[in-house]
């Protein structure tokens, strides 16, 4: 093995291997292995890449570019499998990191070929490999950070069928760039039209993020808002049992004064004329002729034991055999809005779920307790099939995209530092959720 060999290969690795393991940063904490096993994986790839681009060129063969394109290509799917993410999202960021490669290495090319020009310039010596890693010292910080925001947005962002369309843009914008900045001879290089080319590359692309940004928030904004008028019409629904309820009771007292009246005269003259045992067979039919006592009372606290009253009628209208045990204080330990939130989305999905069963005998199964310290809450249901899961979410069985109910139990959960489950087995979901009481 020869030097020039050890130098191309080399500098080939240094200055590609930190590129990709740059690319799991954002995730690392989506991996669905080991990091170690991730970047054995990588590093085996591109000593591979590297041997087989030293041999090219020092034999002088040409196919170098091809070859960085397939291994780019062979990269990206070890990316795609090794992340509990969506593969256009993970396509969509692999771009931009694939053009964040050809910016540094343009800056290096072009620094080298105007400080250093000679026709016969060659692009792979150990100066090529300082300035290279100069130029990523410099832009990796800022590399990452971005990375990691654009990341963090672009996972909170449902929109599948954008996302299946939208990387064609950058993919296309880079292939013009490289067909038009392809010749990587040293006068080539040196032109300043080949720098812009890759400059404007970069700051093109960060302008398609950021308008694609602004679009998915107003998405993100308008799901939100579709999910916010779904609970409003529960809460009206909720207002309305309440009021019906309310508005039944107020005359069931009236009625009751009146009856009671009516019997307070009869017994009255029962006593005054000293007939005790007519008195006493009267007392007795009229014991008789109450009317069961039908109002439940799930627990102590007004708001838990309402969301509780208008799933029940609602479950009990569609033949869902309801029942629940709510050991919870007139107090809760955590914010009532919150706890009253987590509680209706689960319900309502039980609910949903419950409705949509033929031939199966549904039903909904609601546990919660408290204490001084932490809430804990089950609600178990029968479903038909397990839901979908994609990206390690639940898919919404009402529109395109994530299910937000259980995304906005998790992250009250979080916020409680608190956990929440959700699983399917054997024709059952079951859902649970620990919330701790904020200090």
């Amino acid at each position: 093995m020869n030097i020039p060999f050890l130098i191309c290969f080399l500098y080939e690795t240094v200055s590609t291997l930190p590129y990709r393991l740059m690319g799991y940063y954002p995730f690392r904490k989506r991996l669905l292995y080991p990091m170690w096993t991730v970047a054995l994986l990588i590093g085996c790839t591109q000593l591979l890449h590297s041997a087989l681009y030293a041999w090219l060129t020092v034999q002088d063969l040409g196919g170098e570019r091809f070859l960085e394109f397939f291994f780019a290509a062979v990269c990206f799917l070890i990316y795609t499998n090794s992340i509990d993410a969506d593969r256009w999202k993970t396509l969509f960021l692999y771009v931009f990191l694939f053009d964040y490669i050809i910016l540094v290495r343009g800056i290096s090319l072009f620094t080298e070929a105007r400080l250093f020009y000679s026709p016969d310039l060659e692009f792979n010596s150990l100066r090529s490999l300082l300035l290279n890693l100069i130029a990523l010292a410099v832009t990796a910080p800022f590399m990452l950070l971005f990375l990691k925001r654009t990341a963090e947005r672009v996972f909170h962002t449902d929109a599948p069928s954008l996302w299946k369309v939208i990387w064609l843009l950058p993919v296309f914008t880079t292939l013009i760039v490289l067909l038009y900045t392809g010749d990587l001879s040293p006068e080539n290089v040196r032109q300043i039209r080949f720098l812009l080319s890759r400059v404007l590359l970069i700051f093109g692309m960060f302008s398609l993020y950021g308008v694609l940004f602004q679009a998915l928030d107003i998405i993100r904004n308008e799901a939100a808002l579709e999910e916010q008028a779904a609970q409003q019409e529960n809460l009206l629904a909720l207002q309305r049992t309440q009021y019906s309820q309310l508005s039944r009771h107020i005359q069931e007292t009236r009625q009751a004064r009146h009856d009671l009246a009516q019997h307070l005269r009869i017994i009255n003259n029962y006593i005054s004329t000293g007939s005790e045992a007519a008195l006493k067979e009267y007392v007795e039919n009229y014991q008789h002729s109450l009317p069961p006592d039908t109002s439940r009372s799930w627990c102590r606290n007004f708001a838990v034991n309402t969301i509780v009253s208008y799933y029940f009628q609602e479950a009990e209208n569609s033949g869902i055999d309801f029942t629940a045990q709510m050991n919870l204080p007139e107090e809760l330990p955590i914010s009532e809005p919150e706890f009253t939130s987590v509680l209706g989305n689960l319900l309502e999905n039980a609910l949903l779920a419950c409705r949509n069963l033929e031939g199966t005998a549904p039903f909904i199964r609601v546990l919660a307790k408290a204490d001084d310290q932490k809430l804990l809450l089950t609600v178990d249901n029968t479903a038909v099939s397990a839901p979908t899961i994609k990206a390690g979410r639940f898919l919404s069985s009402r529109h395109e995209g994530y299910g937000l109910g259980t995304e906005s139990v998790r992250a009250i959960a979080e916020r409680h530092q608190g956990r929440a489950d959700f699983r399917w087995e054997g024709g059952i979901f079951y859902a649970s959720v620990s919330l701790r009481a904020m200090p």
